[in-house]
């Protein structure tokens, strides 16, 4: 089995939206279906995703943030098999993203918060509100999945985690695409986080191997940020870099089942 904890199912492809899953590429320009979407991942060999809104629907407005979330929420529940949901939030609607995390957590069944990107939306992870937050996952007990792609990202997530001990925390991308190295030796010593392989980080010669040399395999985790990277691809990156089986299994999908407290 393979669990996908890092996904964003697109609404649009355009010019804007980068996408290289070849299918969903090869539609053009225009709305992608649901239908499309799951098609893809039904043929690919990952078994099950976390899904969260991505670009746009992170939302420069509240609206925006809501109709997100709507959207993962339609997917995963109508096709339950095959998909889990994040809360999407943006930190400059405090109380709004406040909001959306009770609704959609205890009345929707979201498992985790997600992505915060703070390059997107534009905002520092090391914030008051970023705190309060996270003081909302605690309560909640779901995950956060926070993106890191440099190293005030990576530096800023070691902070918050010391802080919070009671929090669960992904820093995605190994931390930060060329400054991996730096980013996972930011969290070594911080045992409340993971972190997945999502993105262009995936292919990096040799992140992969040194990643689970540095932190072990317990705390690494399947992901792609799809349509970045191809769903088979990466897959095969799992199960091709000379990983014990028990490695494969771990990153895969038991990390996964455990961090999510997975429900099938």
């Amino acid at each position: 089995m393979i669990i996908d904890v890092h996904a964003h199912p697109p609404v649009k492809q355009g010019p804007g939206v980068p996408g290289f899953h070849w299918e969903l590429v090869s539609l053009g320009e225009g709305k992608i279906s649901a239908a499309d979407i799951v098609r893809v991942v039904r043929e690919s060999p990952v078994d099950k995703m976390i899904i969260s809104s991505g670009g746009d629907e992170m939302g420069p407005t509240a609206g925006e943030m809501r109709a997100g979330n709507r959207h993962m929420a339609e997917l995963a529940g109508n096709y339950p098999d095959l998909f889990r949901a994040y809360c999407s939030v943006n930190p400059h609607y405090l109380d709004e993203s406040l909001e959306e995390m009770e609704h959609t957590v205890r009345e929707m069944g979201f498992v985790g918060i997600g992505e915060i990107c703070p390059h997107v939306q534009n905002f520092d992870l090391d914030s008051p509100e970023i705190r309060t937050i996270i003081e909302k996952a605690i309560e909640l007990n779901v995950p956060l999945n926070l993106h890191s792609s440099e190293p005030e990202h990576f530096h800023a997530i070691a902070k918050l985690a010391t802080e919070y001990p009671a929090a669960r925390i992904i820093m995605a991308h190994f931390g930060g695409f060329r400054f991996w190295r730096d980013g996972i030796e930011a969290i070594k010593g911080c045992e409340n986080v993971w972190t997945d392989c999502s993105a262009w980080v995936l292919f990096t010669a040799g992140a992969f191997e040194s990643t689970i040399n540095k932190i072990g395999a317990a705390r690494v985790l399947f992901g792609t940020d799809f349509p970045i990277c191809d769903l088979d691809m990466a897959a095969y990156k799992l199960t091709h870099s000379g990983l014990s089986q028990r490695q494969v299994d771990l990153i895969g999908f038991e990390n996964a089942k455990a961090l999510f407290k997975w429900k099938e």
